[in-house]
């Protein structure tokens, strides 16, 4: 599901080179180890939406210094990654996924904050709709690749 989220969602975005290179094998993109580490931190959280017995979608949010980005303020919380199937794109599903994970952080966590490839309009649509707001930009490289982000911030 993370791969073919990703396939669709940067595809344009990222060279097809290197995107097929990420998702061709989604076991080494995403390794359960790599999963299994992040469910045993206490500054995470991990969401799966399911739509029958298919996984729709998933979202994660983190905070403290160890698991958030710089531009995080130490109040804040951070949206590592949502990832939706493209079958369930605008069904609501990212919206309940958020709404469930904003409900869910700690109470003394203020804001929440999002990075969003710049080029990703569908991306950023999204966070601007459920209350985002645009706060400042970057250049990031990924995986060797130079892209522009923004950065977008919004009270809990």
């Amino acid at each position: 599901m993370v791969a073919n989220s990703w396939r669709d969602a940067y595809d344009g975005l990222i060279s097809e080179e290197q995107l097929v290179e990420l998702t061709d094998r989604p076991a080494e993109f995403y390794p359960e180890e790599r999963f299994q580490r992040k469910l045993n931190d206490e500054e995470l959280l991990f969401f799966v939406a399911l739509a029958g017995d298919e996984v729709a979608g998933l979202i994660n949010f983190c905070w403290g210094e160890d698991n958030t980005h710089e531009f995080v303020e130490s109040d804040g919380c951070q949206i590592r990654s949502l990832y939706l199937d493209p079958r369930f794109w605008r069904e609501g599903i990212g919206t309940s996924l958020f709404e469930t994970g904003r409900e869910a952080i700690p109470g003394e966590i203020d804001e929440l904050f999002v990075e969003v490839l710049s080029a990703n309009e569908r991306g950023r649509a999204f966070y601007e709709s459920i209350g985002f707001t645009q706060i400042d930009h970057r250049t990031v490289t990924l995986y060797g690749e130079p892209l522009e982000t923004q950065l977008y911030r919004r009270e809990t």
